[in-house]
């Protein structure tokens, strides 16, 4: 071959070379650019669809189970506490003492009338590490609990120091006329959706093993739950409560008599056994 042609082939080859680079970089970088809009994507659209599908995260639970929980903390840093008073409805702090400060309060006071139990944090400081969120908290005695009583009502604190109290559950009709009668006597409160991060939907919540699976979840901002202590400390809330905590436990305690333990729910013992038995069909 001629050293002219020679020197063509070679310049064509070497076009080609950056030819066949440069579209396989290109390639890549469009491979990458499209995998990233996915991932974005994702990113973006996860929340909605685990929020419609009632999926939540408690992405700062050091446990996952009480198992692990009882395996890793001393026993004098937590306390359960319950108390069988006859009644359909259970009233339920899984996040008491120094977890979700006022809640355990609320529970005790509620409890001269109803059921309860309580899961509190006694840690002088720390006691964010005894959280396990409610569709984890698998407690022996909570789930037993929750199991033998037709309804519950479950205490939760979030962090807010604007006052609120979010309203959510499976017994949509009685949230409803809750929030109504809180809205009427002053209380800021609102019903949550059913897709809302705070609603307490998901049938893995413990609120809602109960026998009918009907549950009420108020969740109460800081700033709620600081007005209803002259002292929002762990050694003096329980002997700070104030008018407004009274108005406020009375009201919960007068709306349950009246919607779930005078015949505004299953009272019939027959239905309570039917239900038992369905449950025990149904679901093993």
């Amino acid at each position: 071959m001629k050293p002219a042609k020679v020197s063509l082939l070679h310049r064509m080859l070497h076009g080609l070379k950056q030819r066949v680079d440069c579209n396989t970089a290109n390639h890549f970088t469009a491979i990458n650019r499209f995998v990233n809009i996915l991932l974005i994507s994702a990113v973006i659209s996860f929340p909605s669809f685990a929020m419609a599908h009632g999926i939540t995260f408690q992405s700062g639970d050091k446990y996952t189970s009480f198992e692990e929980l009882k395996n890793n903390e001393d026993p004098s840093d937590y306390r359960i506490a319950t108390k069988q008073a006859g009644s359909q409805m259970l009233i339920m702090a899984i996040h008491g003492g120094g977890i979700e400060p006022g809640t355990s309060e609320i529970a005790n006071e509620l409890s001269q009338s109803y059921s309860m139990y309580l899961f509190e944090g006694l840690k002088p400081s720390g006691n964010t590490d005894l959280h396990i969120t409610s569709i984890r908290f698998d407690e022996p005695i909570a789930l037993d609990m929750a199991a033998s009583h037709q309804y519950i009502m479950s205490l939760h604190g979030y962090y807010e120091e604007d006052r609120d109290i979010k309203v959510g559950g499976t017994d949509r009709v009685k949230i409803n006329r809750l929030v109504q009668e809180l809205k009427q006597s002053g209380f800021p409160a609102e019903m949550l959706k059913n897709d809302d991060k705070y609603a307490g939907t998901h049938p893995d919540n413990i609120a809602n093993k109960s026998i009918s699976g009907l549950s009420i979840q108020l969740e109460m901002s800081t700033g709620f739950r600081k007005s209803l202590f002259d002292q929002f400390t762990l050694k003096d809330r329980a002997s700070t409560q104030n008018e407004t905590f009274y108005r406020f436990t009375k009201l919960l305690s007068d709306f349950l008599q009246e919607n779930y333990e005078a015949g505004g729910g299953f009272s019939s013992g027959i239905t309570k056994h039917l239900l038992i038995w369905l449950k025990e069909v149904f679901c093993g």
